[in-house]
C-alpha cells in the first residue's frame, strides 16, 4: 500500500495549555464552523503541531492545523462554498461531546 502523496487540514486556534499529563501535555484547540459555532478538542499537543511550538509557557493563541479528510462539498444559502471535514481520520481527534464533523468555509481547508 502507497502512503498518500498529500494531507489535509483544517486551520483552528491553539488556545491554552491544559496540562502536562499524560505526557507531552495537553493542548485545547478551537475551530469555528462555517456557522460561527466554536467547537473545542483537547489533545496532545503533538497531534496539532509538529514543530514543537505548543508548550506551557507558548503565547496563546496560535493558529494549528488540525488534520482532517474532506467528506463532502457545498453551498450555504448566501453561496458560501463549505466543506464537510471529517477529524477523525487521521488522529482520532473528537470536539466536546464526541463530534467528528465540521461543516467550514473552504478557505480554512488546506492540502499539503
Amino acid at each position: 500500500m502507497t502512503a498518500p502523496t498529500h494531507t489535509t487540514s483544517v486551520t483552528g486556534r491553539a488556545v491554552r495549555w491544559v496540562g502536562d499529563e499524560p505526557f507531552p501535555g495537553l493542548v485545547e484547540v478551537q475551530l469555528t464552523d462555517a456557522h460561527g459555532v466554536v467547537w473545542s478538542m483537547v489533545d496532545k499537543a503533538p497531534v496539532f503541531d509538529d514543530e514543537d511550538r505548543l508548550r506551557a509557557n507558548t503565547a496563546y493563541p496560535v493558529e494549528v492545523q488540525v488534520g482532517c479528510e474532506v467528506v463532502g462539498r457545498g453551498r450555504l444559502d448566501d453561496g458560501t462554498e463549505v466543506v464537510t471535514v471529517s477529524t477523525r481520520l487521521p488522529w482520532g481527534i473528537e470536539a466536546a461531546g464526541g463530534r467528528t464533523e465540521f461543516l467550514v468555509d473552504v478557505h480554512q481547508v488546506v492540502t499539503h
